[in-house]
């Protein structure tokens, strides 16, 4: 039987679980017979021969989905996350009237941001982080800091799995100033501030009405007793998502 860490990984894969140790230096003693390595190669002019730096696959950049754990059940029986505009009726709900007003007003072309659900580029996401450290934004609710980080869930899924139509914005999208680009427009890759830490940190990641299920691989937890819930709830449907015990994501920050 596979056992599993509590990072929901099996024990000898998990980097953290089994630290693989460091290789020990070989130390060979060139003898007289050794010849000497070759020089690089030089293009000509002197310089040396530059290999090209290899290109990440941006459609494998991982975006994240917050919610609390009560909502996942409702999402479970629809078999997709849905946009505030396209029917989302989550049952705890921490966004304020303002904020879901003011996104209901926004628009990115030829949608409103509520017709979008609401990715985050990295899991340590500002408004992720204030919910963590209870600290009080706007955009949420008086009451979101009376439920405890540990009871939230992020489903993962990979820029690829978003579409042509999903759109980047480099804040919050219901902010004026706000940019936004299209994966088309920008030929699939986020826009060079958004691989930046702090810009990642604010940006957002929207897809046009509706995210299947089926596209998200895994499903980050607090602790070992949400993921027996989340896997209670997962029995019988179609879902091939990884539960994952990941407490650095749920932890405050200070």
């Amino acid at each position: 039987m596979t056992t599993e860490c509590i990072h929901g990984l099996e024990v000898s894969r998990c980097d953290q679980c089994s630290p693989k140790p460091a290789p020990a230096a070989s130390r060979s003693v060139p003898s007289a017979h050794t010849s000497r390595p070759r020089s690089q190669a030089k293009r000509p002019g002197g310089s040396r021969a530059l290999s090209k730096p290899a290109v990440a696959d941006q459609s494998a950049r991982r975006i994240f989905h917050v919610t609390h754990r009560r909502n996942l059940e409702g999402i479970l029986r629809a078999g997709r996350i849905l946009a505030d505009a396209a029917g989302a009726a989550p049952a705890v709900d921490i966004s304020s009237s303002a904020n879901r007003a003011a996104r209901r007003e926004a628009r990115v072309g030829g949608r409103t941001v509520a017709e979008h659900v609401p990715f985050f580029l990295v899991p340590n996401a500002s408004l992720w982080e204030r919910i963590r450290d209870s600290e009080a934004d706007p955009r949420l609710v008086e009451t979101a800091h009376d439920q405890p980080a540990a009871d939230f869930v992020i489903l993962v899924s990979t820029v690829g799995a978003a579409g042509e139509l999903a759109v980047m914005a480099n804040g919050d999208a219901a902010e004026p100033l706000t940019r936004f680009s299209t994966l088309a427009e920008a030929a699939g890759r986020p826009p060079r501030q958004l691989h930046e830490e702090d810009a990642a940190r604010e940006a957002e990641f929207l897809v046009p009405l509706e995210f299947p299920m089926s596209a998200i691989t895994l499903i980050g937890v607090a602790n070992d007793k949400v993921r027996t819930d989340v896997r209670t709830l997962l029995t019988g449907r179609d879902v091939t998502a990884k539960v994952s015990v990941y407490p650095p994501w749920f932890q405050p920050t200070w």
